[in-house]
């Protein structure tokens, strides 16, 4: 009883154990894999804002590119895209000398030059996306671009929009808040490092530096890791990489929310568990009292038993000594029968190819008359069997045999009746197989044997006879001698073929 109790009780507790180890590793990789999906959701949608920012300024390039030096026809281009869309918050034209030609909203900074870093991005004359820099106007913003050609192809410059990274800006409406309701956050940052995205503004600019997610999402990779963000606190990040631009989305949650969470869920259980487990050990002390005792009652007994007055019936009968004998006898009786049917099989089988023998064979076509089911028959002979004793031996004999057997087997179906009828002949039974289906069988068999590399790297080929039994049409021996018959005519005009004959 002291063993069962300890046993129950060691065993929830390892059960508890063993269960809060898995799931909270199941917890962290079930976050690990949503963050990541998160993290690529937002790279995504974040791809398809500057591809559909790329299309806009796509669009209005073709306007501004005709009047480029007309100020009216470009300031009323970009008023119309400001007004058609929140993507932007301002936007430039800059000719192809860097000058500042054109601005939405007026602000006093046409006839200036942009900066030379930014005229370098430019200068492929393709649309980029400018790295983050603070405007005139004192707002930390991005830049997308596209550039202008005339009808000849000059290159005249680019029109360029204005994001804004701080306050209500359509980043932070595209990225939105994090879909888990805790310390949980996504951020994004540029080939620099630099945060443009972050639910704390004021760390909008700031340059990430030792974070093992940024360098792989950075990397162009998408995935999850543990990690300890800029503030030593341990997070469990997903990341995905934005193509157009290469920046990275990192999504992260703390673990310790992960471990408050886990805690508070097996707290619960193990509150819910004491009472079943009090349940249990009741039980387990009840029941041990009702074996305890007529165990020793059994056991007094037994001492007494040379004595005339011994009395066993007064015993209950599910005491230890009759259900052990029970249990001896049944496992006694299992092992004689398995004796017999082993000692069966090994009767009935042919020793030497574990194929089935002709007692074997006397019980199937027995079985197979009552059940009146039709079956093909194949008679089976190795041609020139006595010329591979004289020349390799009877021992390289046996092998052949052995390995035609084997791929006899691997031809045959599961229902299919292989054996062995004496020296290098053989019978296959096929039920429910037509004559016709038996010889492609035949045919299967024959070619396969004569491709196959036998032991000692001798080939042979073999004869094959067919026939058919139909039932209770005709008797089984005459199926089978007709089958024979069959494999001395396949002999008798070559060997190394299948000859079949039907049934009148």
């Amino acid at each position: 009883m002291a063993l069962a109790t300890c046993g129950v009780v060691l065993t929830s507790i390892n059960t508890l154990i063993a269960s809060y180890n898995v799931h909270r590793n199941v917890f962290i990789q079930d976050t690990l894999h949503a963050n990541r999906v998160y993290a690529t959701k937002l790279a995504d949608v974040t791809e398809l804002f500057l591809q559909s920012v790329n299309s806009q300024l796509n669009v209005s390039s073709y306007h501004i590119a005709g009047h480029i030096q007309e100020g009216t026809n470009v300031n009323s281009e970009l008023k119309r895209l400001l007004s058609q869309t929140n993507s932007f918050d301002s936007l430039a034209v800059v000719d192809a000398t860097g000058t500042i030609v054109a601005v939405e909203p007026s602000l006093p900074i046409i006839g200036k030059r942009i900066s030379t870093p930014q005229l370098d991005q430019v200068s492929l004359q393709k649309p980029v996306v400018l790295e983050p820099f603070i405007s005139p106007a004192g707002n930390l913003m991005i830049s997308p671009t596209y550039p202008l050609f005339s009808n000849q192809g000059q290159y005249l410059g680019f029109v360029a929009g204005g994001i804004y990274l701080h306050g209500e800006t359509i980043l932070n409406t595209l990225l939105g808040k994090h879909h888990y309701a805790d310390d949980s956050y996504s951020y994004v940052i540029d080939n620099n490092k630099k945060i443009l995205y972050h639910p704390n503004s004021q760390r909008i600019g700031e340059k990430i530096r030792n974070n093992i997610a940024i360098d792989l999402v950075l990397s162009g990779k998408a995935g999850s890791t543990e990690l300890v963000n800029s503030v030593g606190k341990p997070m469990l990040a997903g990341y995905a990489s934005i193509p157009m631009t290469g920046w990275g989305v990192v999504s992260q949650r703390p673990l310790n929310s992960i471990l408050e969470q886990l805690a508070l869920t097996y707290r619960s259980v193990v509150y819910s568990s004491i009472p079943f487990t009090v349940v249990i050990l009741g039980l387990i002390l009840s029941a041990g009292i009702l074996i305890a005792k007529p165990l020793a009652l059994l056991a007094k007994q037994l001492a007494a038993l040379d004595k005339p007055n011994f009395e066993a019936t007064n015993v209950s009968a599910w005491y230890y000594e009759v259900a052990n004998l029970k249990y001896a006898l049944l496992q006694s009786n299992r092992a004689v029968r398995q004796v017999i049917k082993s000692l069966d099989m090994d009767r009935k089988t042919d020793q030497l190819t574990s194929l089935h023998n002709r007692l074997s064979l006397e019980h199937w076509l027995e079985s197979s008359i009552h059940s009146e089911a039709g079956f093909s028959v194949l008679a089976i002979d190795i041609d020139h069997f006595k010329t591979i004793n004289d020349r390799y031996g009877h021992c390289t004999g046996d092998k052949v045999l052995k390995e035609l057997a084997k791929l006899m087997r691997q031809n045959a179906r599961v229902n299919d009746f292989c054996c062995r009828v004496g020296g290098e002949e053989f019978l296959v039974f096929m039920p429910g197989q037509t004559l016709n289906e038996a010889m492609h069988t035949a045919e299967r068999l024959r070619k396969l044997v004569s491709q196959h590399v036998m032991p000692a790297g001798i080939n042979i080929t073999v004869s094959i006879g067919v026939s058919q039994w139909r039932s209770n049409a005709m008797r089984i021996d005459t199926a089978i001698e007709m089958a024979d018959k069959a494999l001395y005519e396949a002999k008798r005009t070559g060997r190394n073929k299948s000859c079949c004959f039907e049934a009148a």
